[in-house]
């Protein structure tokens, strides 16, 4: 009998990376020089914006070595005050009467709320781009971005395709928001200048989701004592990350009753592990041929779609010793039922029978 033990991936959650979100809710409230209608302005997507903030050197690490393609959709016009909008093509459903009427009591959420109708609308009726970019390093840049030009002042819906990182361990997923161009740092921060800035520099807002691979362990078993009966090869499993730190950790096994091979395949295992595969029982009257431990890097299933990589793969292989032990072994697994209990998985079927 032996008991599964997992460490969880310390970075198996989809973490919310806020780079930066401009504060819609503080709409110009106080009075300013009217905008310019006939002005055109141009949005700077910049991954370096908030990297000080939340401890998203990581993230901006990734952002760097990517390519982002961004795409921003005139959802509606503006007034030269800044504070009405009237909603355009696509986008005609949207109501703006909160907005247009207290824009100094409008919320984050309800900027999150337009944002997803607006999102919604660009899908259902295909909404066509104002303009497009590709967030990426520049030569002589400190951080990746992307610049639109040529927009008309108005209320913009900014939307980012979900790429991943070049190694395939995260896939980055950016949350559609709304942007007003013109801005000022009066409307996105509630204090400072009220003059309109047409140029405006903005971030993402992202969305870190960890890949999984699988591994592929095959045994191949050269001879085979019928007299002994079948027979059992157990294998440990270490994942460790690329600091050394072990994030994964498995005993597996599998039963032959005849010569030949068998594989058994591990899923769910995070992506970018090294794992470390040791056969640490061969069997009563069996013996390794050549390595009884081996290492692979595990690949995420998008990496392997991509062509970039095969699945982590293992190959051990066993002959008989001329011995006259026999012995097989029955895997019994222990998964926690969360409230302090343990729930039993005792298998009826042995692999390779």
């Amino acid at each position: 009998m032996k008991i599964r033990k997992r460490l969880k991936w310390k970075c198996v959650l989809a973490l919310a990376v806020l780079l930066t979100l401009p504060c819609l809710g503080l709409i110009q409230t106080r009075a300013a020089k009217g905008i310019d209608l006939n002005r055109e302005c141009s949005l700077t997507v910049s991954v370096e914006i908030g990297s000080d903030a939340g401890g998203n050197d990581a993230y901006l690490e990734d952002f760097n070595k990517m390519e982002i393609p961004v795409s921003v959709y005139l959802v509606a016009n503006v007034d030269a005050t800044g504070q009405r909008f009237t909603p355009q093509a696509a986008f005609q459903e949207m109501n703006f009467d909160k907005i247009n009427g207290s824009p100094d009591k409008v919320t984050a959420d309800d900027w999150r709320t337009l944002a997803g109708q607006a999102e919604k609308l660009r899908g259902e009726f295909g909404a066509e781009a104002s303009g497009t970019a590709v967030v990426r390093m520049e030569e002589g840049n400190e951080a990746a971005s992307g610049k639109i030009t040529g927009l008309k002042p108005g209320l913009y819906l900014v939307a980012a395709d979900a790429v991943y990182n070049p190694d395939y361990t995260t896939e980055y997923q950016f949350t559609p928001y709304l942007t007003a161009l013109p801005g000022s740092e009066y409307t996105q921060e509630g204090t400072g200048s009220d003059e309109w800035v047409y140029d405006t520099v903005i971030g993402l807002k992202a969305d870190a989701v960890p890949q999984y691979g699988k591994l592929n362990i095959t045994k191949i078993l050269k001879e085979f004592n019928e007299t002994l009966g079948r027979t059992t090869f157990v294998f440990h499993i270490v994942g460790v990350d690329r600091y050394g730190a072990t994030q994964y950790e498995e005993v597996e096994s599998m039963t032959f009753t005849a010569a030949g091979s068998n594989t058994i395949t591990l899923e769910h295992i995070p992506a970018g592990l090294t794992v470390t595969v040791t056969e640490i029982y061969s069997g009563a009257s069996y013996v390794v041929e050549g390595k009884d431990s081996d290492t692979a890097l595990i690949w995420s299933g998008a990496a392997v779609s991509a062509g970039v990589s095969g699945e982590a793969s293992v190959t051990f292989t066993n002959r008989y010793d001329g011995g006259n032990r026999g012995g097989y072994g029955v895997t019994n697994r222990f998964e926690s039922d969360g409230n302090g209990g343990w729930t039993w998985e005792n298998p009826t079927a042995l692999a390779g029978e």
